[in-house]
This record gives C-alpha cells, structure tokens and sequence, in this order.
C-alpha cells in the first residue's frame, strides 16, 4: 500500500511539471508577438524600409511566407500644416504624422536643407507608436528641444525626414521676403509657395459610407484678383459643366500665409439639406471640377475623375510610388480632436489644380 502511495504521488508531480512547462512556453511565444502583427519583434534595430502590411497585421497569427511591405512615409497634409511663423521665416515642428512606422524605430531627423543638399536646420525628432488603436501609423514629435526651426532667409528650400540619415519625405519650397510701405510702421514678413497652391483632396471616413464628403483644400489672400473687397469664398461641384453641389455657407479668407479650409457639399437644388457623401459623387462616371468662387467669380479649379464608379487617385497616392519622397499617403488619420478617443481614419484622394 506505501508503494503504491509513492508511485501516485510521484506520478501527480511529474504531471505538474509537465503541465508548467507548457504554460511558460505559451506566454514566452505570446510576449514575442507586437499587438497586432503576426512576426516577432526584431532582436536588433532594423533597416527604415520595409514593414508589415496592413493585411499582415490583420492575420490570425499564421505568418505569410513573403509578405508585401511598404516603405515610411510622413503624411502629406500634416507636412504641409507645419505651423509657419511670417515674421521670423521659420517652422515650428510639433506633430508629424508617420506612415507604416518600421519596427523598433525610436529615432529620426527633421531637416531643412538647400536643394543642393547644404543643411540649413535640423530638428532631432522621437517617435511615438502605435497613433492610438492605428497600428499602420506613428507620431514624430520633436526630441527634448523646442521644435522651432528658423530660416531667415528667402530662397529655394526642402523639407524632408530622415531616418538613417536617408529622406523618407520630402516638400520642395521657395520663400520670399515682403516689406509694407508704411513709412511709420514698417514690416517685414516671409510668405511660401509651394504645393499649398496646388495640392487639395476629398476625403470620407471608410467605416462610415454614409458620412459627410469632406473637400480640404489651401487659400490666402494673395491668391484674389488684385482689389478684391470684402472676399467671400464659396466652392461649387460641377459634372458635365453643370454645378450640381456646392458649400452652404462662404468663407473669410485671413491674413494667414496658407489658410487651411475643409468644407462640405450640399445639394442647393434639394428642398431640404442633404450632405453630399462618397456614394452621390461616385453615381456618376466622368470628370468633375471644384471651382472657387470669390463674391461669385471663379478664381481657382481643381479637377476629378471617377471612373467605374471609383473615384480616382492621384498618381502620387500610389503605395509604390518612386522615388517614394514623393508619395501621398491614400489615408491619414485625423488628430483634430486632439483626444486619442475621437481619432478617425480618413480615406484621402488627392487632386491638383488646374
């Protein structure tokens, strides 16, 4: 009987450490996995280019043999909303809004150079991921320093990120000095030109088909007929050269070097308001233009083509854009909110003036 007691007992402490065993495999393969991704995190620091898809990321924990990667990018609208200071000539970097992030990344540059190449500033930069619950995207926030970036100077620049030392995006720009003529108060400020002029996009949130046509676009003053007064902006949707949307109320354009606008259409022919969405755009093949009236008289376009009931992209929203400084992000994801909660992914499509 005292053998038998000692076989189960011994029997029963084998079986504990075996099961042991298990679980600590289990959580030691659990805790090497990223939040939502299927591929371990890399044991060194990796190269900035290529990272796992979106699809990657959406897996059930079955790794793809040769998964697609797609290189870093910054986002384009947030390079271009850089806060910009007139008087001084200068940027303040605060948000830089980062695209499919590579793995380990903590580290990167944002600089101001020549076309050249000659550096003329340079912003150390930290990086902060996930962007909330959006896995694909990550923060640049400046490194323990203040952000500020003066320049000074008119001329020709490039803005640009870089990660190991190598561009990831870059913004071409030229800067030109103005000087008032007042006598008794005179003033010297420094205005851009550069894709502000030229770049716009519709936009919609892709987990809502129903929500409101967003069209964001930049304006100044400067851009009005020569004695413009009392400026009021209003855009208007034309297809087949009738307008068939346009905004419900006109915008104050401001002092402002580049005024940053996003405005949504409704449909004046229609007894009650109805907001234009994706759908109601896209019902139609064909080209479209956006036409930006001031007091009623057409000063800027911007044309659009859906095709196959698809509304369609800019050539530079394309994710294998070469040489990939040049590539627009197809999303972004809006921060305006500023609480993390509210964040929203919104699908981008890019146009260019006419």
């Amino acid at each position: 009987m005292r053998k038998l007691t000692s076989t189960f007992c011994l029997c029963v402490l084998t079986l504990t450490l075996l099961s042991s065993a298990v679980v600590g495999q289990r959580r030691g393969q659990r805790g090497g996995v990223r939040p939502g991704q299927n591929q371990p995190t890399p044991t060194s620091t990796p190269t900035p280019a290529p990272v796992p898809t979106g699809a990657a990321r959406e897996t059930t924990g079955q790794a793809s043999p040769a998964p697609q990667t797609y290189k870093p990018a910054v986002e384009y609208q947030s390079f271009m909303q850089l806060r910009f200071y007139e008087n001084q000539g200068g940027f303040l970097i605060e948000d830089l809004e980062l695209v499919f992030p590579p793995p380990g990344l903590r580290k990167a540059t944002f600089v101001i150079s020549r076309p050249n190449g000659e550096v003329v500033n340079t912003v150390p930069l930290r990086v902060e991921t996930p962007l909330a619950s959006y896995t694909a995207f990550g923060m640049f926030k400046p490194d323990a320093v203040s952000g500020l970036a003066p320049i000074g100077e008119p001329g020709d620049y490039v803005l640009s990120v870089h990660i190991d030392g190598q561009p990831i995006t870059t913004l071409p720009f030229t800067m030109k000095r103005e000087t008032n003529n007042d006598p008794f108060n005179p003033q010297t400020t420094f205005v851009r030109e550069g894709p502000w002029r030229d770049l716009a996009y519709f936009s919609n949130r892709p987990e809502e088909p129903d929500s409101h046509l967003e069209f964001s676009w930049w304006t100044r003053l400067r851009e009005l007929p020569p004695g413009t007064k009392n400026p009021m902006v209003t855009l208007h949707l034309l297809h087949g050269g009738q307008e068939i949307a346009a905004t419900r109320s006109p915008v104050v354009p401001t002092q402002t070097d580049w005024q940053f606008l996003y405005q949504e259409f409704h449909f004046p022919a229609e007894k009650q308001v109805r907001w234009m969405t994706l759908d109601d755009l896209t019902k139609r093949d064909g080209e479209y233009t956006v036409v930006a009236k001031v007091n009623g008289k057409p000063f800027k376009s911007y044309k659009a083509e859906v095709k196959g009931g698809q509304l369609q992209r800019h050539p530079r929203n394309r994710l294998e854009m070469e040489p990939h400084t040049d590539f627009i992000s197809p999303r972004l994801v809006d921060v305006s909110a500023r609480t993390s909660s509210r964040y929203a992914m919104r699908d981008t499509y890019w146009v260019r003036k006419n």
